[in-house]
């Protein structure tokens, strides 16, 4: 995206469509976390000025949204990953590909998509627990579309129910028997304050 010499210039829908575009081939090449992302296209949508726009793509460099060498085929290849008796996790910085499935027996299904890196606009994942739950935490601004079921069990939504139009998609199926479906957001700043608060208690 071309560097402004006048910030206060509005935007233009064409320009705001670009930069929206920009943000997304940055964060398949590993450059935004999913939290970064979300972020920055609310910021993009939302800009009516140049200068907006130019500060949620500044620090990236011009090379990005080019066209990039073809992921290798772990990027791309849908993931499996079970456990009996035990905690199904993911959290911090990995990669989420656009289809995966997630299975626990006697066991909880727990990933943290904030620091993840994202390689789709959407992605499709199959959370499943029996006598288990199922969390999805995600950064604020993305939208989550839960198509899974509990039986004897409840869904509760507190995140992801509305997100702006061009923010990323979440599609969750699966479920859970004698549990529960839960859709989070935590701001990944206040992990790391419970992480520190965490330390100083047990000092």
């Amino acid at each position: 995206m071309a560097r402004v010499d006048r910030p206060d210039v509005r935007a233009s829908d064409g320009e705001r469509e670009r930069a929206v575009e920009l943000l997304r081939d940055a964060a398949a090449e590993g450059r935004l976390t999913f939290e970064e992302l979300a972020d920055r296209l609310e910021v993009a949508t939302a800009a009516t000025t140049r200068g907006e726009l130019e500060q949620v793509t500044s620090d990236l460099p011009v090379t990005a949204g080019a066209p990039a060498a073809a992921p290798a085929p772990a990027d791309l290849a849908p993931v499996k990953q079970s456990s009996l008796f035990g905690d199904v996790k993911r959290s911090g910085q990995w990669t989420v590909p656009p289809n995966s499935k997630w299975e626990s027996l006697f066991g909880d299904v727990v990933l943290d998509l904030r620091e993840a890196r994202v390689t789709a606009a959407e992605v499709t994942i199959d959370a499943g627990s029996f006598f288990g739950d199922v969390e999805l935490l995600v950064p604020e601004g993305v939208l989550v579309e839960v198509r899974s079921r509990a039986v004897l069990g409840s869904i509760k939504q507190e995140a992801g129910g509305s997100a702006s139009p061009a923010a990323p998609r979440i599609v969750l199926v699966g479920g859970t028997v004698f549990g529960d479906v839960k859709v989070r957001a935590k701001r990944t700043r206040e992990r790391l304050a419970e992480r520190l608060l965490g330390a100083r208690s047990t000092s």
